[in-house]
């Protein structure tokens, strides 16, 4: 099938669009996972559902324009500490100090898809592309939106919540470990 240059410029952009939720999903079914936080897991396997149905779309618009979906994995927009500060965070970090800064990371993607995906519209509107196409891509762009509110929202009261309890749980085990001290010099 021939395409117009419009038409192919318009699935490069929503298999680009793929591309980057089917490294989504993987990155959201990783996080879900390795969670400690139930609030945190309940929101990224929410996530994750919607995700799939992003991804779903993706493929529906594109096989419609008579494109073929791609099922490679774009490269996510995360932070990357030099490698002198990484293996000491990695290595030094507890669960709850991984999971506020996965949390971060996880806010930075969603931030990131949201302004992929208003360029995206942008770009479709000015080729006056398929109204469809642009109508699954403000539908994505409303739930990445969603998600990213409510982890800008939520991610310092999160956080907090993780650092209270890792400092108290620090105290109970200094105090256990006083005690100890104590009963058997005494």
């Amino acid at each position: 099938m021939m395409h117009d240059k419009n038409t192919i410029i318009t699935l490069a952009g929503l298999n680009l669009a793929l591309s980057y939720e089917n490294a989504g999903v993987d990155r959201l079914e990783k996080r879900s996972s390795e969670s400690i936080d139930p609030e945190v897991k309940e929101r990224l396997d929410r996530h994750l559902a919607q995700t799939k149905e992003q991804q779903a779309r993706l493929r529906e618009t594109i096989k419609s324009l008579g494109g073929e979906p791609i099922t490679e994995m774009g490269r996510l927009p995360i932070p990357e500490p030099p490698q002198s500060l990484k293996a000491m965070i990695e290595s030094g970090s507890t669960p709850n100090e991984s999971e506020v800064w996965e949390s971060l990371n996880d806010l930075i993607i969603e931030k990131a898809e949201t302004i992929m995906y208003k360029g995206g519209i942008q770009a479709l509107e000015l080729l006056e592309a398929d109204k469809k196409a642009i109508k699954n891509l403000e539908k994505n762009l409303k739930e990445e939106e969603a998600f990213a509110n409510w982890l800008e929202k939520n991610n310092p009261r999160i956080a907090k919540r993780l650092m209270t309890k890792q400092l108290e749980e620090k105290k109970k085990k200094q105090k256990r470990e006083e005690s100890v001290t104590a009963s058997t010099t005494g």
